[in-house]
């Protein structure tokens, strides 16, 4: 019996996954959260128990943070409610908390990093002006997700993705707004916190009683107007399943710290993501994404060589498919220059100027299989950055990009990667040759294309009237033919008179 009811609760969950009608997101009223009241305090527990079963670190300000700080946001995605049991709390799926940052003036913040110094808080804002140089960031409004824990039971199906579209579909509007009232776009912390305190007590002997006229606990997204952001940010420490989950949500990564965390060794890293309601030009997403990539690029022999090939793949070829190419005015500063997404092919001239004839030949043989690879080594960085910054006119599979990335520009060794990709080194040394070959031919097309524009077009020459050059070429041709026989009768003539004039007595 056991066996068959867990079989129904899991087809059950599956199916209202699939149906998508048994979720609702909401937004938590915090002065009702911290009211107090029976049901506020076990939607409380509840809802810290999430937290604490999805991260590594948790302590006591986590829980003052989210009491009384005024930037703050909680989300929850609800599951269903059973008709006997509409009296209960429904089941908390996920739980997201947001944290408001931006709309710094430009002044406080070229300042305060002339000064060497930043204000506490709005770490996105803060960081991204510093790093790029660019102080216009931090007057854009955004909202940086604390946190996002999933249900320890329905984690995997999906439940953390909705909740994000949902909190993006909620920002960018897409939600129903209210039709009457001002609706809550702000925190209303203050407003309805009547307690009832008699004269002479104080905060060390008053009696603490839940409060009355609270708010609803819950209201859904579209019953509360949402405040007007430009993008959606993330920062988290590093690693695989995370920045999966981040890419698939198409968030983009703009910054990644060069230094590991103290404590749990992973690299920190800010992703972001353009809403479509942003009244600046998203064009700057895209202009920080391709400045973080070829910095990232240049570092993969560095700081972060000890990457897996996978990891440090996926982050080079992070999808940008969420940013609008259409270019408006913006007010940003030095990310917003001219459009440079496009990159030129390399051409003959940088060619020349990077590889001699030797370097080609090096590599056109190594193609044919009639060299040792440890004779193009020293070509592999060059090889793999043109390839990366999309310089070359082909493709590569996965598995050979992650190989020309491990080898070119993480610099690692052919035994490395048998354990990095799972492959066997034999299988690995013929994925490599077939990258030569397709860089060979590449280079091979190019300098023949160079060849061929720099010959006559002898149609081109002579007009694109047929009867003319066919006349031209049967006059020349007949003259060579007359002056050909000329020659020949000259030799004849002259042969006969020294055959008339020559002494044939020895001929007797």
């Amino acid at each position: 019996f056991a066996h068959v009811f867990v079989c129904a609760f899991i087809i059950f969950k599956t199916y209202c996954f699939k149906k998508n009608f048994c979720t609702c997101s909401y937004h938590v009223n915090r002065d009702t959260l911290f009211s107090y009241h029976k049901a506020s305090e076990e939607f409380l527990h509840r809802l810290m128990s999430l937290y604490v079963s999805s991260h590594y670190k948790n302590t006591p300000n986590d829980l003052q943070l989210l009491s009384d700080s005024p930037a703050h946001r909680v989300f929850v995605l609800l599951g269903p409610i059973p008709p006997e049991a509409a009296s209960t709390l429904p089941e908390i799926l996920c739980v997201l908390q947001v944290c408001l940052e931006g709309s710094i003036a430009r002044s406080s913040v070229m300042k305060a990093l002339s000064q060497g110094r930043r204000a506490a808080g709005d770490l996105i804002p803060w960081t991204i002006s510093q790093q790029f140089a660019d102080h216009g960031f931090a007057g854009l409004s955004g909202a940086r997700v604390v946190r996002i824990a999933t249900h320890p039971d329905f984690q995997g199906q999906g439940y953390g993705s909705r909740a994000l579209r949902a909190l993006q579909d909620y920002y960018e509007g897409k939600m129903a707004d209210l039709s009457e009232g001002e609706g809550e776009g702000e925190e209303t912390d203050g407003e309805n916190r009547k307690e009832s305190v008699t004269e002479g007590e104080g905060l060390l002997n008053e009696t603490i009683v839940p409060r009355a006229s609270l708010p609803p606990l819950l209201s859904k997204l579209s019953e509360r107007r949402a405040e007007q952001l430009d993008y959606l940010g993330v920062s988290y420490g590093l690693t695989a399943q995370l920045h999966r989950f981040w890419k698939r949500a198409g968030y983009c990564m703009v910054y990644l710290r060069q230094t590991t965390n103290d404590l749990t060794g992973e690299h920190s890293c800010i992703m972001l993501k353009a809403l479509s309601t942003s009244t600046a030009d998203v064009g700057w997403l895209q202009d920080y994404a391709k400045d973080f990539r070829l910095r990232f690029l240049s570092l993969l022999s560095y700081q972060f060589s000890q990457f897996p090939p996978t990891l440090a793949l996926s982050i080079v070829h992070q999808q940008q498919k969420h940013v609008d190419k259409k270019k408006k005015k913006t007010p940003l500063g030095a990310a917003a220059a001219a459009d440079k997404h496009t990159a030129a092919l390399l051409t003959v001239d940088e060619l020349s100027s990077v590889l001699s004839p030797y370097d080609l030949k090096r590599i056109d043989l190594y193609s044919r299989n009639m060299a040792d690879y440890h004779l193009i080594t020293d070509l592999l960085p060059w090889m793999a950055r043109l390839y990366f910054t999309d310089r070359v006119g082909f493709t590569l599979s996965a598995v050979q990009a992650a190989i020309l990335l491990a080898l070119g520009l993480q610099h690692k060794r052919m035994e490395d990667l048998e354990a990095a990709l799972d492959l066997p080194v034999s299988q690995v040394m013929g994925l490599f040759n077939r990258i030569v070959r397709k860089f060979s031919q590449f280079l091979k097309a190019l300098k023949e294309e160079a060849v061929a524009m720099t010959m006559p077009d002898v149609a081109a020459a002579v007009g694109d009237d047929s009867e003319t050059h066919a006349m031209m070429s049967s006059d020349t041709l007949n003259k060579e033919l007359d002056i050909a026989a000329s020659d020949v009768l000259k030799e004849q003539s002259k042969m006969r008179e020294e055959l008339v004039n020559s002494d044939l007595s020895q001929y007797a």
